[in-house]
């Protein structure tokens, strides 16, 4: 670096923004996270049940169902993998650019989850 070149500083307010947009999404997708847990916790119980119930009656066992495991982690894990994949796309982003980045990852996730939410308990049909 010589004496002629100038030292550019970022301004700490682009970046205190940034965090607070990554902050805000991260809590959004964690609680997509959440409640795709408890999608997991309350459809495997519901089909352990259902099979217990069948095991009771006579010839019941041709009914049995089993837990639909891939697509209820592929739930988990929707949230995550948008996240860190918005994080990544906009790591040297603007802050308009950031937020609309988060925003359409949010966008897509949510569509994906809500999709793997109503398409589990049609693969039981109790």
């Amino acid at each position: 670096m010589t004496a002629a070149t100038p030292t550019v500083r970022r301004a700490p307010g682009p970046i205190v923004a940034r965090v607070a947009v990554w902050v805000v999404f991260a809590v959004l997708f964690a609680y997509m996270t959440v409640q795709s847990v408890g999608n997991l916790v309350t459809v495997s119980q519901s089909v352990r049940a259902f099979n217990e119930f069948l095991g009771t009656t006579s010839g019941g066992d041709t009914l049995a169902r089993s837990t639909p495991w891939v697509w209820l982690v592929l739930d988990i894990a929707i949230a995550p993998i948008a996240f860190a994949v918005a994080l990544w796309v906009s790591r040297r982003a603007r802050l308009a650019v950031t937020v609309g980045i988060f925003v359409l990852a949010f966008a897509a996730a949510g569509a994906l989850w809500l999709d793997l939410q109503l398409f589990v308990p049609r693969l039981l049909d109790f």
